[in-house]
């Protein structure tokens, strides 16, 4: 089992082209809805939440660390 994300992400729907790019690195954090939008997924790890966000051609994703609003990707 995961140990819980320290990590908020925040997905830019303006920018967001629907690749899936971002589900299919990280299915245990992101997934897509019937509009080919990701959205995020309750229980991954840091990890898979990153590894996601980097596979996002278009930069549509960002990530904060929940503690102290920094931003930690891109």
């Amino acid at each position: 089992m995961n140990a819980p994300s320290r990590l908020t992400v925040r997905i830019d729907r303006k920018v967001c082209v629907g690749t899936s790019n971002c589900a299919e690195a990280a299915p245990a954090a992101y997934e897509m809805d019937e509009h080919a939008a990701p959205h995020g997924r309750d229980g991954a790890s840091d990890e898979e939440i990153l590894q996601g966000a980097e596979a996002c051609p278009v930069g549509a994703i960002t990530v904060f660390d929940s503690t102290t609003g920094k931003q930690v990707f891109p």
